[in-house]
């Protein structure tokens, strides 16, 4: 068999190496405290699984789901953004349920990225963006957090030529691996380099935004001016 050359672009996948070299080291006896993918250490709450015990015996289950996701579903995630960040959603045209948020993170530059155009990718950051660029023949451009700029991505430092063939940003706020933080007039700068360049797609990767300290609460990049019309936001049911 010959695999396709875009294969060959991929970087080895980052988690798995970290669980790679933890497993090592508990071979030799070391005690490890990860820091690798963010699986729960406890258990899940007794009333969730018998919930889904009782929705695994509704025959009407059993069938393939609608490609839009349940309505009420749909209805219930509109209701809790008007609840939770004052932002109107139509449940029918504005909110898409996925199997997770990487199975949009990761197809979703399928919708925007010709080969050889350039989605900007924060650096550190959530491995899936760059990957996702490179299997729809995209190139990623790293736009580096740095300290000094409160872990935010420089706008003013993306040279011109790159953010002119640019089709996608990333964005993740509250932001892994550092914790940073974002407010909505950053969010509103970001919607403005957008329709500076050719409209590009801005995607928020928001599933931090309930794991919040000390009373602060995350806003939702869809509560910037314009956002509709230049983003898209994923949430999160695993954190």
């Amino acid at each position: 068999m010959q695999l396709a050359r875009r294969l060959n672009k991929l970087p080895p996948y980052l988690f798995v190496d970290i669980n790679q070299r933890i497993a090592e080291l508990r071979a030799k006896g070391e005690d490890i405290i990860s820091f690798a993918l963010g699986d729960p250490d406890l258990p899940t709450p007794s009333h969730i699984i018998e919930c889904m015990c009782q929705a695994a015996h509704d025959p009407a289950n059993h069938r393939y789901p609608e490609t839009g996701g349940l309505p009420t579903l749909r209805q219930a995630i509109a209701e809790w953004y008007e609840r939770r960040f004052g932002v109107t959603l139509n449940p029918d045209k504005e909110v898409l349920p996925l199997i997770g948020s990487k199975e949009g993170i990761g197809h979703i530059a399928l919708c925007f990225i010709e080969p050889g155009d350039i989605a900007l990718v924060p650096d550190p950051g959530y491995p899936v963006y760059s990957v996702s660029t490179i299997i729809a023949g995209g190139e990623p451009y790293f736009m580096p957090l740095k300290e000094e700029n409160d872990f935010l991505p420089d706008f003013k430092a993306i040279p011109e030529p790159i953010a002119g063939k640019a089709k996608l940003m990333w964005l993740n706020y509250p932001h892994n691996p550092t914790g940073a933080t974002a407010d909505i007039d950053f969010f509103e700068k970001a919607v403005h380099f957008a329709r500076q360049h050719n409209n590009l797609a801005i995607c928020h990767d928001a599933p931090y935004t309930e794991v919040a300290f000390e009373g602060y609460k995350p806003p939702s990049f869809m509560q910037a001016s314009g956002a509709k019309e230049v983003g898209v936001e994923f949430h999160s049911l695993s954190k």
